[in-house]
């Protein structure tokens, strides 16, 4: 089968679900997956314990084979726990790897895009795209742009997570170089970038939305977490002095760990006016 130009490959989307997951939104997210221009097998993992309606809703997903592996586990591990468990099903078998959260909606042509250019940039091991957050409770949208290079992505974690994680597609030999999810991270996602410029593993963002992103009023109360924004600013230290930033590198990282101590109305301004 060819759709592009690019020949039927094997693709795998990884997913974890938890009890705080909401069915309603689990179920958007899955039709946007269902309804790719380019199909893909969906393999998720329940991270404990979740809803009934959740668990029953999963498994006839599964009998109709809609989607092709559930995971179960008596206990909540965390996110990095329940990737690590799922790349280790798909790395051996699937050429390209995708991240989904269980809330969001993928474009729909989102597979078919990424596909097209890893399949065109043999270079690039890693590629994201841009995010459309959309407040629940407002309406409002916004656009979130990343950089686009491997070059602006490496310069942009003084700032930012240089990728958004749930826009990730994955060349299965990301993962021969890279180990696998640090699951003692609360940040797991940034520190596999550091990990990955540190290893130059060429990343690139492609200058479009691919993935929406569900935000609310209650979101920035919930982000107060001290040990998470520690862990952010150890971070941002160990790429300043990996990758050279300087004194501006320092900054930065301090700065983004006051943010997260700062009062939600302060930090919902900042977000929606420094990030987009």
């Amino acid at each position: 089968m060819w759709i592009n130009g690019i020949m039927d490959k094997k693709i795998a989307i990884i997913m974890s679900v938890y009890q705080n997951d909401v069915l309603e939104y689990l179920q958007e997210a899955l039709e946007s997956l269902y309804g790719q221009t380019l199909k893909a097998d969906i393999f998720i993992q329940l991270d404990g314990p979740v809803p009934d309606e959740i668990k029953k809703y999963l498994e006839r997903e599964l009998s109709e084979c809609k989607i092709a592996y559930l995971g179960k586990r008596d206990n909540n591990r965390g996110l990095a726990y329940s990737l690590n468990e799922l790349l280790e099903i798909v790395v051996p078998g699937y050429d390209y790897i995708l991240r989904m959260d269980a809330d969001d909606i993928s474009i729909g042509y989102r597979i078919e895009k990424q596909i097209t250019f890893l399949e065109e940039h043999p270079d690039i091991q890693a590629l994201g795209g841009w995010i459309e957050e959309f407040n629940m409770d407002t309406g409002e949208k916004q656009t979130i742009r990343y950089g686009e290079t491997h070059q602006e992505l490496k310069h942009n974690l003084m700032k930012r997570n240089p990728i958004a994680h749930v826009t990730v597609c994955f060349r299965n030999s990301f993962f021969d170089i890279m180990p696998s999810y640090d699951t003692t991270k609360l940040n797991e996602d940034l520190n596999l970038w550091i990990g990955a410029f540190k290893r130059d593993i060429k990343l690139h963002v492609l200058p479009e939305i691919l993935v929406k992103v569900r935000t609310s009023n209650a979101f920035f109360a919930r982000r107060k977490n001290i040990k998470r924004a520690l862990e952010v600013m150890y971070l941002k230290f160990d790429a300043t002095r990996a990758f050279k930033f300087g004194m501006k590198g320092y900054v930065y990282a301090v700065a983004h760990f006051i943010l997260f101590l700062a009062p939600s109305w302060l930090k919902s301004y900042l977000y929606k006016n420094l990030r987009g």
